[in-house]
């Protein structure tokens, strides 16, 4: 089958299997002052995003921003442990803790460890673990935030990873070819399956992601391999994100809540 056809007859079938069994409710908007990109929202309410690669962390009471103008772009965040945020700074191979209050806690430079690592995607491993990925070798690992050791998990892995949720046992990632994927900490990789053809996407839970395709939002269940369409008004937006049945779309300065249930 030609790979025309084959595009083809994804599209068919995406279009063939959407359903509509999830409830979605908006529940509010808030309105900010300016946002670059808005990276998401824990399970305490607040919400974290750039402005001039600053990061600000907000709720209803305070504002707390981080900006570390030495090293340059921010390039990866993980907010899983609100208590222990996850900076990545790529052009210096850098990696800061930052705690509930922003306030910098710990500073790894993995040029110091090894200087064959690129790091390019890092995340929560919990027990004083980092999952990261390393662009040399093409494999996943972790570092010991306490020994300031690292250990390698996979094999090298065919291209890089553009998007991943960290667990503490898991770490789950999507690579260049739209292959959803998972490793533990025992270094056993399975495949969950192939993402549908999106124009963005979150991770709704381990087997579950929330996606766009032309212009409208829908929810593929990975195990089950179904579609379900998602009755959300919001055509222009810049990014979401997904926490705690919430479903936060951020649009001109403006994030929209939706409780979505399934």
């Amino acid at each position: 089958m030609s790979i025309i056809l084959r595009y083809l007859f994804i599209i068919i079938s995406f279009s063939l299997s959407a359903q509509t069994n999830y409830t979605c409710n908006k529940l509010d908007s808030l309105q900010f002052r300016k946002i670059n990109k808005f990276i998401g929202k824990d399970n305490f309410q607040n919400y974290y995003y750039l402005v001039n690669n600053e990061l600000l962390k907000q709720n209803n009471n305070q504002t707390y921003n981080y900006k570390n103008l030495a090293l340059g772009k921010i390039d990866d965040i993980s907010i899983e442990n609100p208590l222990q945020i996850i900076l990545l700074y790529k052009s210096f191979n850098i990696v800061i803790l930052l705690d509930n209050q922003l306030n910098e806690v710990q500073k790894i430079d993995f040029n110091s460890i090894n200087q064959n690592l690129i790091i390019t995607s890092i995340g929560f491993g919990g027990q004083n673990k980092l999952w990261f990925f390393d662009s040399v070798s093409q494999k996943i690992g972790i570092y010991d935030l306490i020994t300031s050791s690292i250990k390698f998990l996979s094999t090298p892995l065919k291209g890089n990873i553009t998007k991943k949720m960290t667990t503490y046992n898991l770490f789950y990632f999507v690579n260049e070819n739209n292959e959803y994927l998972s490793i533990s900490i025992f270094g056993k990789i399975q495949k969950i399956g192939n993402l549908p053809p999106n124009e963005g996407f979150c991770f709704l839970d381990e087997s579950k992601i929330i996606f766009i395709n032309n212009g409208s939002f829908f929810a593929y269940d990975f195990g089950f391999k179904t579609i379900s369409k998602l009755n959300i008004s919001e055509k222009s937006f810049h990014n979401f994100f997904f926490k705690d049945g919430i479903l936060s779309i951020f649009t001109n300065n403006k994030i929209i809540n939706y409780q979505i249930n399934f």
